[in-house]
C-alpha cells in the first residue's frame, strides 16, 4: 500500500516522529510483530524475561503518553496521530490465544493484509471501547485523513466482531458495491443443473440479503479453488481484499432472528446465519479453530438446532446436512463435538451416504473449499464413522450471536 508513491509506513512512520504517543506505541508494535513473525517462522524459543520486560515497558511508555495526550473534554485533542496510536496498541496486545491449532490448512490467500499475524489476538474490551471513543470524539470516519487509517481500523473492526460474533460496529470502508460484487462473483458460481431444486428452495424460505450471502460465499469459494488449482493466476488481489471484506461485513451484518419483524423469518434462518458466519470464518476471512468465536458458534448452533423439531428440516435435509458440518467443524475440541457427530451419524443414514465422494459432492451443491473445509471435513467424516454412544453435555440456551 503506497502513499504519494511511497509506502503507507514510510508516512506513519514521519508522523510519529512529531507525535510522542504514537512513536512510543510504534516502537512497542515494531517489537510485538518481531516477535510474531519469529513464531510464525516456527521459532519456539520462549521469549526471555529481560525482552518481555522491556516490551511491557514501551506498552506503558505508550498508554502514558496517549493519557497525556488526550484531554477527554477536548475532543479537538484527538488527532489522526492519537488513534493510530491507540490502533497500534490494539493491534499488537502482549495477549494471544495458544489454544490456535497448527493442523489448520487455511484458505488460498488467507494473508491479504497480513490477516493471519493477528486472527489469533485477544480482543480486549477496554481496547475496543477506547477506539470507538476516540474514533467518535474525532468526528466518525469521514473525518480521518491519514492514509491507510480508515481501511485498517474497518479491518480491526471486522476482526472484533469476527472474534466476538457480534454485527460489525462500523459501516464497512470500501469501494464496492454489493450489486456490481454480486454481478462479479455471478461468473465463477458453479451453476451445475442439479443444485436447481434445492436453491429455489432456498430462495423461497430465506430473504434476500441471506440469498446475497450465500452466492457470495460460493462465488468467492470458486474463484479461491480456482486459485489454488492455478487456474485463475491473474486475479487482482487488491480487488480480491475488498470483496473478502465485503462479503464478511454481509455475513456478520445478518440479524439474528429476535431482531427482525415476528413471522418474517423461516424458523431455520439462525441456524443457516450460524453455519454461513461459520463458513466465512473458515474460508473467506479465516480464523484458527478452537480460538473464538468457534467454541461460542458451535453451542449457539447447537441449541438451534435442538430447539428446533425434525420436521422443519424434512424438505431441506442436505441443508441440515451442511449446517451440521459446519457446526462439527466448530466444535473442535469443545463438549459439543460427540453431538455435532452423533447428528452427523442419523443424517448420514437417512440420506444414505456412504462415501467421502459422496458427502463432498452434497457439500459442493450448497458452498464448500477443499482447505480448509476438506482437511476438516475429512477429520470429521472419519470421526462420524468411528461414532458409539457416549455421554453428550446437555447445551443450556444463551444470549445468541449479534444480539
Amino acid at each position: 500500500m503506497t502513499y504519494k508513491g511511497q509506502s503507507f509506513i514510510h508516512e506513519w512512520m514521519k508522523l510519529a516522529m512529531n507525535c510522542p504517543p504514537l512513536f512510543s506505541a510504534w516502537l512497542h508494535s515494531g517489537a510485538e510483530h518481531l516477535l510474531m513473525r519469529q513464531r510464525a517462522s516456527g521459532v519456539k524459543s520462549p521469549t526471555p524475561s529481560k525482552d518481555t520486560y522491556e516490551l511491557l515497558l514501551m506498552r506503558q511508555e505508550a498508554i502514558t503518553a496517549l493519557k497525556q495526550a488526550v484531554d477527554d473534554s477536548n475532543p479537538t485533542t484527538v488527532t489522526d496521530e492519537i488513534i493510530m496510536a491507540a490502533f497500534a496498541l490494539a493491534l499488537h496486545p502482549h495477549e494471544r490465544d495458544q489454544g490456535a491449532t497448527s493442523r489448520m490448512r487455511l484458505a488460498p490467500l488467507s494473508n491479504l493484509q497480513l490477516l493471519t499475524r493477528f486472527t489469533d489476538i485477544v480482543i480486549l474490551d477496554g481496547h475496543v471501547r477506547g477506539l470507538r471513543h476516540l474514533v467518535h470524539a474525532r468526528g466518525g470516519f469521514d473525518k480521518i485523513e491519514m492514509p491507510g487509517l480508515s481501511a485498517g481500523l474497518s479491518t480491526w473492526n471486522l476482526l472484533t466482531a469476527s472474534k466476538w460474533l457480534t454485527r460489525p460496529f462500523w459501516p464497512l470502508q470500501t469501494r464496492l458495491q454489493a450489486e456490481s460484487a454480486a454481478e462479479f462473483l455471478a461468473k465463477f458460481e458453479n451453476t451445475d443443473p442439479g443444485m436447481g431444486d434445492l436453491h429455489f428452495l432456498l430462495h423461497s424460505r430465506f430473504s434476500r440479503p441471506v440469498m446475497w450471502v450465500f452466492h457470495a460465499l460460493r462465488g468467492y469459494s470458486s474463484l479461491l479453488q480456482g486459485y489454488a488449482d492455478g487456474r485463475h493466476f491473474d486475479l487482482d488481489l487488491g480487488y480480491m481484499l475488498e470483496l473478502r471484506n465485503l462479503i464478511h461485513h454481509h455475513v456478520l451484518s445478518l440479524p439474528p432472528a429476535v431482531l427482525t419483524r415476528i413471522g418474517t423469518v423461516s424458523p431455520t434462518y439462525d441456524s443457516f446465519r450460524l453455519a454461513l458466519a461459520i463458513y466465512s470464518l473458515l474460508a473467506v476471512f479465516p480464523v484458527p479453530l478452537v480460538t473464538d468465536p468457534y467454541p461460542n458458534a458451535a453451542r449457539l448452533l447447537r441449541c438451534e438446532l435442538e430447539l428446533l423439531p425434525e420436521e422443519e428440516w424434512a424438505a431441506m435435509p442436505t441443508l441440515l446436512l451442511w449446517i451440521l458440518t459446519l457446526g462439527g467443524i466448530a466444535s473442535l475440541e469443545t463438549p459439543h463435538r460427540m453431538w455435532f457427530i452423533g447428528r452427523l451419524h442419523l443424517q448420514f443414514e437417512e440420506l444414505g451416504i456412504t462415501s467421502w465422494k459422496g458427502f463432498t459432492h452434497i457439500m459442493e451443491t450448497l458452498v464448500w473449499l477443499d482447505s480448509p473445509c476438506g482437511l476438516e471435513g475429512l477429520t470429521l467424516w472419519n470421526e462420524v464413522q468411528n461414532y458409539g454412544h457416549q455421554p453428550l453435555v446437555e447445551c443450556l440456551p444463551q444470549q445468541g450471536f449479534g444480539i
